[in-house]
């Protein structure tokens, strides 16, 4: 490990932690090493996230690492807590039941480490001088590569040693999953700048696959995932997953702009965006960064002997740490808000990324509360949307909800206790808040102005019950109220102008484009951080269009916001049993209607104007038309443009964000993913799958 003149070793130490919030407040936790701070953070997911430290120790020392979690709180009967999966001290892992757990509540004392800290309290680590610096540098660079299987739920069988340096200095973690074909379960192998690492194969559950080896320190390495066995035998498709690709503990995506996929031979020819599904052989590569490898973790740079006594310049503690805590891993982060770069929606982290989400509509309506809350509780409603893979919820609301001390109907309080005696509103504030803790993202949609279904009857965003001047202040109440909730990402402005809308003829009374921008600047002036999404309307010049989904005014008339880089121009699609539009009955369908769509919307996008959000598009999937066009529009979305099978997205790039119409199988046009008896519709899943982003927004 490198050290510095003073005895000083530069240490990363990682701390892989998981929440809950309560009264609206994180689990917050201090790093301390030797008694002093180092860092701190508050933990705003309730699946594990990686946060990490990067620290000056004393070289060739033991140190006391400690979290210390200091804000636990119980308010209106909500846990706040804070849960520790694991800490990587210099690559390597330790458990919190290599730890013990000081109580720092009224029962005090000192117990064996656990996960779950349910109290204030200090989990301490007892760490050897190996870790850092010159013990560490003795390690033997002719110990084979080896895997560790950690099983599905991604924990290792057994803490590592922390002083066991023969098995290598860096430590490739693959996280995958596969189906099978002729009873043959999918094979992978892995490769450092081309060079095998190891092999794994992949069953049905997604497992964690973990390779020790020798790379180079500050130098930048290829880490490749090579998928070798790929085939079809008698319809069953043998596929690999990989959920992500771990480095010395920093976690990639598959869909990180670090990571493309080279179809094929590991030529360097035919690479497109990185993606989770290897549907054909090939490899998914990494462009690590060589921050991830530093001499500390080299052992090929380390010297034949060690220092035989530390350095006595070395002072007993370490300095404060050398850059801020970063959320570099961990699914569904709610940490921070989104803009725009051209066509692709940017997280916090610098990172593009998409929204893929569902439509969960009924609040907007005559029961005043998304539908099936008679069904479930609405936890669990949110759980099973996260777990089929979606991101996002676009929920719908009217500004009847709003009125006055609107109550919801259609709710199972036995289900769901915690709604009992909530407005409306409230009962949005309760979906918004787990959305927080769960890494949701919420899009709130103003689907109409009274109560009803579909959109507004006239056709405009307001009627004389509801003026446009109730909808802004509705509008920019909901901005104010959730401005501190970074779960809720993006206001769309309203849903399906249709008939007598216009955009950009100046009539105030039907201009939408107009409108968008005044109701737009209102939200802005109040809630600056929010995307804007602006839907379009039914009729042009050039031709009509699905409701809310003709663009065409955009060519001439874009739309311009007081806040630069928030706008997202949003459409409706929908498939031929909704409507008899003329190009579903073209020889030529469905290969035709790559070019209706991007003659209709997807320009904006592949010239490079703004994002679209598909914000409703689905089908009862019970004719071949349908399915033929449902097929089409998912590949069409994920980047294939022309239709050859390939993405023709650039390198780092997402496709087209999308809300799935709809949730529930209340919908007389569409039906839902679930089915009338609440289970998953898989084969509407199945279609949607590849489409889903499988990657983390920050």
């Amino acid at each position: 490990m490198a050290t510095t003149s003073t005895g000083l070793t530069k240490s990363k130490i990682v701390v892989n932690a998981y929440g809950t919030s309560s009264d609206a407040v994180n689990p917050h936790f201090r790093l301390m090493i030797d008694g002093k701070d180092v860092g701190q953070a508050s933990v705003g997911s309730a699946e594990p996230k990686a946060y990490t430290f990067d620290v000056d120790v004393s070289s060739g020392q033991a140190h006391k690492v400690q979290v210390v979690y200091d804000n636990d709180d119980v308010n209106a009967g909500s846990n706040r807590d804070l849960g520790i999966k694991s800490i990587v001290i210099n690559g390597h892992t330790l458990s919190p039941t290599d730890a013990s757990y000081e109580r720092h509540d009224d029962a005090g004392g000192t117990m064996t480490g656990q996960e779950g800290l349910w109290w204030n309290g200090a989990l301490t680590f007892s760490t050897p001088s190996s870790l850092y610096g010159a013990a560490a540098d003795t390690a033997t660079d002719t110990a084979p590569n080896t895997v560790i299987d950690k099983g599905a739920s991604g924990s290792s069988a057994a803490a590592p040693e922390a002083d066991s340096a023969a098995t290598g200095s860096s430590t490739i973690t693959i996280n995958a999953r596969g189906t099978a074909a002729a009873g043959q379960n999918a094979h992978f192998t892995v490769l450092a700048d081309g060079k095998t690492i190891g092999e794994g194969t992949a069953g049905t559950d997604s497992k964690d696959f973990s390779f020790k080896t020798d790379l180079a320190a500050d130098q930048a390495h290829k880490i490749q995932v090579r998928y070798d066995n790929d085939a079809t035998v008698n319809g069953e498709d043998r596929n690999l997953h990989v959920g992500s690709v771990t480095i010395n503990g920093h976690e990639y995506a598959p869909t990180d702009s670090a990571v493309s996929y080279d179809k094929g031979a590991l030529d360097g020819k035919d690479v497109i965006k990185g993606q989770a599904d290897l549907w054909w052989n090939g490899t998914l590569v990494v462009e690590a960064d060589k921050g991830l490898f530093t001499a500390d973790s080299d052992s090929a740079s380390a010297p034949a002997t060690p220092p035989s006594t530390p350095p006595t310049t070395a002072p007993a503690a370490p300095t404060a740490p050398v850059t801020a805590p970063s959320t570099d891993s961990g699914a569904g982060s709610a940490s921070g808000y989104l803009h725009t770069e051209g066509s692709q929606i940017v997280d916090s982290a610098g990172n593009n990324v998409k929204l893929t989400g569902v439509n969960w509509f009924g609040a907007e309506g005559y029961a005043f509360a998304p539908q099936g809350l008679w069904q479930d509780s609405y936890k669990n409603i949110m759980d099973q949307m996260q777990d089929q893979g979606f991101n996002t919820i676009r929920l719908p609301w009217s500004d009847a909800m709003l009125d006055n001390g609107r109550m919801p109907t259609g709710i199972d309080y036995s289900k769901n206790p915690e709604l009992q005696g909530k407005t409306s509103l409230e009962v949005f504030d309760k979906i918004i808040d787990y959305a927080d803790q769960t890494g949701m993202k919420i899009i709130l949609d103003h689907h109409r102005s009274g109560d009803g279904a579909s959109a507004n009857e006239n056709g405009l965003w307001y009627t004389s019950q509801y003026p446009e001047s109730k909808m802004i202040e509705n509008w920019k109440m909901l901005a104010q109220r959730y401005a501190d909730n970074p779960s809720v990402v993006a206001a769309d402005l309203h849903n399906e102008p249709h008939g007598q809308a216009t955009w950009g003829d100046g009539n105030q009374a039907t201009d939408w484009k107009a409108a968008a921008e005044r109701i737009g600047n209102a939200v802005q002036s109040v809630n600056p951080n929010w995307l804007l999404i602006v839907e379009g309307v039914e009729n042009s010049s050039e031709g009509t269009y699905w409701w809310g989904g003709n663009l065409d005014g955009v060519k001439t008339d874009p739309v311009d916001f007081n806040v630069d880089n928030k706008l997202v121009y949003s459409v409706h699609d929908y498939p031929p049993s909704m409507a008899g539009f003329g190009w579903f009955n073209d020889p030529a369908y469905p290969n035709n209607m790559k070019d209706i769509w991007t003659d209709a919307w997807g320009w904006i996008v592949q010239k490079d104007i703004a994002p679209v959000l598909v914000g409703e598009f689905g089908t009862k999937l019970e004719t071949s038309q349908d399915q033929q066009w449902l097929n089409a529009m998912v590949k069409y979305m994920d980047g294939d443009y022309n239709g050859d099978g390939k993405s023709d997205l650039a390198a780092g790039d997402q496709g087209v964000s999308f809300t799935y119409w709809a949730w529930s199988p209340g919908s007389g046009d569409t039906g839902g993913i679930m089915t009338d008896d609440w289970a998953v519709n898989t084969a509407k899943m199945h279609a949607i799958e590849p489409a889903l982003f499988d990657g983390t927004i920050a």
